[in-house]
């Protein structure tokens, strides 16, 4: 039969005429085409993920509020992200999240800077409804930049939880988490209150609320029997790609104080269900870096991504290199081998140029330009 009489009969009968790429030709780490993927681990792929990934862009009313006490201030609070589940179908594998101890509720209800816009006639008023309820808040700066995709953390787990279920091939998803406390950020505002163990318990429960155990990448899955996670990870530890797949996996991002807190006693957070910002190559409990600097610590990164750890690092910072197109950082982040490159711009911003941080044809995911082998797939530029 001709191939046209064929489309046409096909048409008639209701089903599909020509594959539009068969999966003999596919390259892809997910999707139902995806590439053969014997031996891949989840340490031996490269995402992008987003930087402050709750974060809705500050109205233009509170930033030239901002921009009257400190220019460079509002000039690296203008940024803002689309709501979580978009950035995951746009390709994100990465998220990071602030959070902020409130277990009464109510104590962000009241910011400053948004009733001082609102008194001078800012249309945007904000929704402090989520505030009043107990638990995690997330925001940036509290009283400054307070506007989230996702007012409470059980809301940001829950949408997580909601994409990930629905795809559940994808590869494994990356949670980085800072714990906001410290003095009040401007003169008369509210005092974050201080992390310590029984807040951590707190955080703890509220991910387990929303993620079992099927669901979840664990220091406990990757230490295995060995003596120590750091043992664990250099022994090859990290679960094979196809185990992880559909999975989360949450690290604290803090200093040493909150992470020993963090820890209560777990040298190898032993049937914790997050990992920690590593402090140094040797800890029992190092298993994943946060290197933000791909530029002053492309070496140590490059050993760190061979050694079997896994490494964050970000493309840019601050919207400077976004401003000026400059694509030096955005280039050493993905050669380092740090298998999540963070960002601001999963896609360009009109007012400022065509940056942009993303893998080839776009895709979630690709094989890691350290650790790959000849199993693995070629790995394509960036851009």
């Amino acid at each position: 039969m001709h191939w046209l009489g064929y489309v046409v009969l096909t048409a008639l009968l209701g089903m599909p005429a020509l594959a539009a790429e068969p999966c003999a030709l596919a390259t892809a780490l997910e999707g139902p085409c995806r590439v053969n993927e014997p031996g891949l681990r989840m340490n031996d792929i490269q995402v992008v993920g987003t930087h402050n990934s709750y974060k809705r862009a500050i109205p233009p009313a509170e930033l030239a509020l901002i921009r009257q006490r400190s220019t460079e201030a509002a000039v690296e609070l203008d940024y803002g992200h689309r709501p979580l589940i978009e950035q995951l179908d746009l390709g994100m594998r990465a998220l990071e999240i602030d959070i902020v101890y409130d277990p009464q509720g109510g104590r962000y209800a009241h910011p400053m800077l948004p009733a001082v816009a609102a008194r001078l006639g800012n249309d945007e008023p904000y929704d402090a409804s989520a505030m009043m309820q107990p638990g995690f808040k997330v925001m940036h700066v509290p009283d400054v930049d307070m506007r989230s995709q996702c007012a409470t953390f059980v809301l940001c787990l829950q949408q997580i939880k909601t994409w990930s279920d629905a795809h559940p091939d994808h590869v494994p998803l990356v949670i980085t988490m800072n714990a906001k406390d410290g003095a009040a950020e401007v003169p008369g505002g509210v005092v974050p209150m201080r992390f310590d163990a029984t807040a951590f318990a707190a955080l703890d429960a509220e991910i387990l609320s929303i993620f079992g155990p099927e669901k979840l990448t664990v220091p406990d899955s990757v230490r295995g029997g060995h003596r120590t996670l750091r043992e664990g990870v250099l022994a090859g530890g990290w679960p094979k790609l196809s185990e992880a797949r559909g999975k989360v996996m949450f690290v604290l991002d803090e200093d040493e104080e909150k992470s020993r807190l963090y820890r209560r006693g777990h040298a190898s957070l032993e049937g914790l269900p997050m990992f920690i910002k590593s402090t140094g190559e040797t800890a029992p409990h190092a298993a994943f870096f946060i290197l933000n600097d791909p530029i002053a610590d492309g070496a140590r990164i490059k050993a760190d991504v061979a050694a079997g750890f896994i490494v964050r690092t970000r493309a840019d910072e601050g919207t400077h290199e976004a401003r000026e197109n400059n694509t030096a950082r955005r280039q050493a982040a993905f050669a380092s081998g740090a298998q999540i490159i963070s960002t601001d711009y999963l896609e360009p911003r009109r007012d400022f140029g065509p940056y942009q941080v993303a893998l080839p044809k776009d895709e979630p995911a690709r094989c890691n330009p350290v650790r790959r082998d000849q199993a693995c797939l070629p790995v394509s530029p960036p851009h």
